[in-house]
């Protein structure tokens, strides 16, 4: 089970109810970015947000970058945890059904978060050690996906099929992340079920085409 007092970026609570209060700051800071972006994020705000002192936020967090941070790992985990449960184990009937599968999951996840992950996904100099958290997360999702949609494609050798499975993975994600920064017109354009649609239909051409 998830929880943000095991976050690195968080200085952990040794009581209950500072867990409880901790659950508290995340909340409001989430609903402060959400709303207010990155210029209105601050210590303060959070906070206000939160009904508690200044004070108590610093006491768990050195700065507003940790606490964004610690809410972006937590939500790239919960992400993980969805795939693991819908895509672990299970028997797909095609290709085409485990790309559906990653692209229902990363679009509806992101359409239940927009205005958060809008944010995050633009928020300015993340640390060296969350970069390197983000990128074993990634590897395991891509690792989870090449488990699961490998056994429907030609035998390649190992480094090609390391290749098509990454890239018919990231046209699905890179998608979902441009769709979440909210930069790309085309994108802004497009709803994230249908968005899920168009990226299911790209991935799985490009395997048949690949393998």
């Amino acid at each position: 089970m998830l929880s943000f007092d095991l976050s690195p970026f968080v200085r952990r609570p040794r009581q209950e109810r500072s867990r409880a209060a901790l659950s508290t700051i995340m909340a409001a800071a989430a609903d402060v970015l959400a709303r207010k972006g990155h210029d209105g994020f601050s210590m303060t705000e959070i906070a206000e947000a939160a009904g508690m002192a200044v004070a108590n936020i610093y006491r768990r967090f050195e700065s507003k970058d940790s606490i964004v941070q610690a809410l972006a790992l937590y939500n790239f985990q919960r992400l993980e945890e969805q795939i693991v449960a819908a895509m672990v184990g299970r028997r797909f009937a095609s290709a085409g059904d485990v790309v559906a599968e990653l692209a229902a999951i990363m679009t509806t996840v992101s359409d239940r978060n927009e205005a958060l992950f809008r944010v995050l996904s633009t928020y300015p100099t993340p640390s060296a050690e969350y970069r390197d958290m983000l990128l074993a997360h990634r590897r395991r999702l891509v690792s989870y996906y090449k488990d699961a949609v490998s056994g429907f494609l030609k035998p390649l050798p190992e480094p090609q099929l390391d290749m098509v499975i990454g890239i018919s993975y990231y046209i699905v994600a890179s998608a979902v992340i441009s769709k979440s920064r909210g930069d790309d017109p085309t994108m802004l354009m497009i709803s994230w079920a249908d968005l899920a649609q168009e990226v299911s239909r790209a991935a799985t051409a490009y395997l048949q085409q690949s393998c």
